[in-house]
């Protein structure tokens, strides 16, 4: 009986695997962005390494993009929140810049 646990996939099957174009993972795998291995001349994938990196991007993939609105950070979930201060703030910004001219 033959065990799926260290099922390999190639760099297209990989690629079709994650639903991404094939070159755009040789540059992921060459970048050590995902977990890959050259053994001889063809990429080689584990199976369940692609599936730990899928699961490694759920996290980030929820929060979403922040779009910066002046004081009002935009989230692609239709979260509106009003930020003030930080470094956003052209306020803080201008003494901060007057504070290192003077020294």
């Amino acid at each position: 009986m033959v065990s799926n646990v260290h099922q390999t996939l190639d760099l297209y099957e990989a690629a079709d695997f994650l639903k991404m174009h094939w070159q755009t993972l040789r540059g992921k795998a060459v970048k050590g962005e995902i977990p890959a291995a050259k053994p001889a001349k063809q990429w080689v994938f584990l199976l369940e390494d692609l599936v730990s990196y899928l699961r490694s991007n759920y996290a980030q993939s929820r929060l979403g993009l922040q779009v910066q609105n002046g004081g009002t950070s935009l989230c692609c979930i239709s979260d509106q929140t009003q930020t003030s201060g930080g470094a956003n703030s052209q306020h803080q910004t201008e003494k901060e810049y007057e504070n290192l001219l003077k020294q």
